[in-house]
């Protein structure tokens, strides 16, 4: 049993790399490379994408919980095959308990931790940027 464990560990370890963390540092390296290339807003490329994404799947969320307003129609029919009677009944909406808010709230939380990761790594650069330009205008003043 421990030979076939240590076979899908060793099976599974690279897929896992392949398939996750591979996409996640290419991701990282594309926006690194556009915060140094970037002389501003080419940066808030990644993150901003990131950013509406994450609203997109905590909105489908949101619509998701709340799709089970509708009408249940009934329908009689006569033996002849016509329609004797037909009853819609409207299914109200029901109430937003915590327990969905609490979890549209961490799939928003959750969802938007790429987000902080690539605005941190647009951040840094950016400051980083402002430090050498600052020092470069402070090394033209001492010239003067």
């Amino acid at each position: 049993m421990e030979g076939m464990i240590s076979v899908a560990l060793l099976i599974g370890l690279p897929m896992v790399l392949l398939r996750v963390v591979l996409p996640a540092g290419l991701v990282i390296a594309l926006q690194v490379f556009l915060c140094r290339r970037g002389r501003g807003r080419l940066g808030l490329i990644l993150p901003g994408v990131s950013f509406l994404l994450s609203l997109l799947l905590t909105l489908s969320l949101g619509a998701f919980s709340a799709a089970r307003v509708g009408t249940i129609t009934t329908q009689s029919i006569a033996g002849n095959g016509h329609v004797v009677e037909e009853v819609e009944e409207e299914i109200p909406a029901p109430p937003v308990e915590s327990q969905q808010l609490l979890a549209i709230g961490g799939v928003f939380l959750v969802t938007n931790i790429p987000t902080a990761v690539l605005g941190g790594i647009w951040l840094y650069h950016k400051n980083r940027r402002d430090w050498k330009e600052e020092l470069h205008r402070m090394d033209l003043q001492d010239l003067n």
